[in-house]
């Protein structure tokens, strides 16, 4: 079994390396090197997390891993760092994409609910030194806007008006209607420029599941977890 990944720097000293073959498993590290050389072990980690929600798939017992692609991604004149558009990307999701991703989508709920419904209201809302989002609650608001943004990339988003303030209850607005929305992303090929980058409804879908596994594990940080 080989599986092919692309590289590419999302922040400063932040590399990411993407498993395509397997949505929702990517390797993080400092520098472009280590992000490639922890792929293997990321992808043993993605399998025994997938047995945890009892999913029906089982790790290889031999793999190789392939470098397909190597994205520098370009700065804008704001300092943006444009997300970058693999050609992996540009595949249209089939209906086992998305079946898989639908079901992927209630495991990374399911463990960020985990961590967060036992959390002491005060605990939510306190200030967390250098966040930019200020707290667990401002984490949540921004993964519940995100994925909403991420649809809006490719012009599929809701009239983000329909938001209420709750936060609790954005997650809850964005969450149900990406899922509403994956039969509507199977065989889209098309490719939409927004602010000098690129998006496919492959790549809306990568960045999605990156986006909430990343700061589930953010916020097990702040409050001390492994």
């Amino acid at each position: 079994m080989v599986y092919r990944i692309g590289v590419n720097d999302i922040e400063p000293n932040h590399w990411v390396a993407w498993v395509f073959d397997l949505h929702g498993c990517f390797a993080k590290a400092k520098t472009h090197d280590e992000a490639v050389a922890s792929v293997p072990e990321t992808i043993k980690k993605y399998f025994r997390w997938l047995k945890s929600h009892n999913h029906p798939a089982s790790a290889p017992k031999d793999f190789d891993v392939l470098l397909a692609e190597d994205i520098k991604s370009p700065t804008l004149e704001d300092g943006y760092i444009a997300n970058a558009l693999f050609e992996d990307d540009r595949r249209p999701l089939t209906t086992e994409d998305a079946d898989e991703i639908r079901q992927l989508l209630v495991y990374t709920r399911k463990d960020l609910h985990a961590l967060i419904d036992e959390i002491p209201p005060d605990r939510m809302d306190r200030a967390i030194e250098g966040e930019v989002q200020t707290s667990v609650r401002g984490i949540l608001n921004h993964i519940a806007t995100a994925e909403w943004w991420y649809f809006d990339r490719i012009d599929m988003a809701f009239d983000r008006k329909e938001f209420t303030e709750d936060v609790p209850a954005r997650l809850d607005k964005s969450r149900d209607y990406t899922i509403s929305m994956l039969p509507a992303l199977v065989g889209v090929e098309q490719v939409v420029e927004k602010r000098s980058e690129k998006w496919s409804a492959r790549k809306v879908m990568r960045r999605t599941l990156w986006h909430e596994i990343a700061h589930t594990s953010q916020i097990r940080r702040y409050l001390g977890l492994k």
